[in-house]
């Protein structure tokens, strides 16, 4: 073995042993290339998926060099990440990454192939070639919120919304953000800040807001102007960009979309850190795509800390580029023992599809990830990490007992 085992999955395999061989089956997919990942690919080759049908690659902000390394051991297809030389173009350069790993994917392809697309971000259910969807079946898993807003263009195909399933809504932004605060935190200390402002009041930032509220001064706002559905006591909910920008200086954005505008460089009036949270790695692209006149050093990498003198003579430092911050090449953004949860999900969307692929027949668009695996992940994340029950309220820990709540909790069609 060359990645730790982990409870979760150890006991997916072996409550989901089958005869059934998986040699027609392909996996391509974007994750961030970290240790628990690698025990997932692991346990994939395991359940009996050929390590040489399985296509990969990582984003650049995550991906832990001895990891993929290893992974490529496994015998996995691993896609090294290219680089831009331009700011605020990870996304256009991440596409063109996956546009190249269709095409080594298609030179292998048999006539009865069947392709799982287990995506991070959208992108590459997003550019499935057109031809590859007339030729096979091909099923899809997204398992961020910004990926699933693109389901516009991937509604050919049945996509497993692992993102708006119970456990990833109402489980996982209390490990987000507090992966957040382990890699964070002490960044966020040294910057001596008076006020930190997050932007984006969904699970993700709400979770943000009430891990750093008894240590610091939090602003938030969302840009929906969606903020009463959970007001937390002692912070400040701001009405506008302009408003949270004023007070803050520290922002986290935390929304998966762009909230910057070069506007910015003329309109902030005082220094000022931003810091991405988001999945969808464009938080400041607005700002980066016009950055460059502006830097007060020269660009060495892509993950440098950029700072940008404005025209009143403030700084804007932007941490790791721009990208998501919550990464800072440790071999894991969360204790592999908290995160195999999140792993667990992607391994049982992928077992639903094996096990179920006659209930996915002319099925396209959202599909629920199924209440049962659910139920399943969590008990078997609970039992091995018992003290987490303390951060959960009783309604949500009872919930995941059941099937019916888990459904009435989640996203997409239910069809297992």
């Amino acid at each position: 073995m060359l990645f730790k085992e982990y409870s979760v999955l150890e006991r997916l395999l072996i409550n989901h042993k089958h005869k059934k061989k998986l040699n027609n089956y392909f996996i391509i997919s974007v994750q961030h290339l970290l240790s628990s990942t690698g025990s997932m690919f692991e346990a994939l080759i395991r359940y009996g998926f050929e390590p040489n049908n399985i296509f990969l690659t990582g984003k650049l902000y995550s991906t832990h060099t001895e990891t993929k390394e290893k992974i490529k051991q496994l015998g996995v297809n691993v896609i090294d990440s290219s680089i831009s030389n331009n700011l605020g173009e990870y996304a256009i350069t991440l596409e063109n990454d996956v546009k190249k790993m269709w095409l080594d994917l298609e030179k292998v392809l048999k006539p009865n192939s069947k392709i799982i697309i287990l995506d991070d971000g959208g992108y590459t259910l997003k550019t499935t070639p057109t031809n590859i969807l007339n030729k096979y079946k091909v099923y899809g898993i997204e398992q961020t919120t910004s990926g699933i807003k693109m389901q516009k263009t991937f509604g050919k195909f049945p996509v497993i919304h692992l993102a708006s399933s119970a456990n990833k809504v109402l489980i996982e932004p209390k490990i987000v953000s507090e992966a957040i605060k382990i890699q964070l935190g002490k960044i966020i200390d040294d910057l001596k800040p008076k006020n930190i402002g997050v932007v984006g009041y969904g699970n993700i930032g709400k979770a943000i807001v009430k891990e750093f509220k008894d240590q610091y001064k939090l602003f938030a706002f969302d840009i929906k102007n969606e903020l009463n559905n959970e007001i937390i006591e002692g912070v400040d909910y701001c009405h506008s960009m302009n408003d949270i920008l004023e007070n803050v200086d520290v922002l986290i954005g935390a929304t998966g979309q762009d909230i910057s505008n070069i506007g910015w460089i003329s309109e902030i009036k005082n220094n000022i850190t931003l810091i991405s949270a988001s999945s969808g790695d464009i938080e400041f692209n607005s700002l980066l795509k016009n950055a460059k006149p502006y830097l007060i050093e020269p660009i060495k990498t892509p993950l440098d800390v950029l700072q940008i003198k404005t025209l009143n003579n403030k700084v804007i430092k932007i941490l790791r580029g721009g990208m998501v911050a919550n990464f800072t090449g440790l071999p894991d953004s969360s204790p592999g023992e908290t995160i195999q949860v999140t792993r667990g999900l992607l391994f049982s969307a992928i077992i639903q599809i094996v096990e179920n692929e006659k209930k996915f027949k002319n099925k396209y668009g959202a599909i629920m990830l199924s209440p049962i695996l659910q139920k399943e992940v969590t008990k078997y994340w609970f039992d091995d990490q018992p003290q987490r029950k303390k951060d959960y309220s009783i309604t949500v820990i009872n919930g995941f007992k059941s099937n019916d709540w888990i459904k009435t909790n989640s996203g997409g069609t239910h069809i297992c």
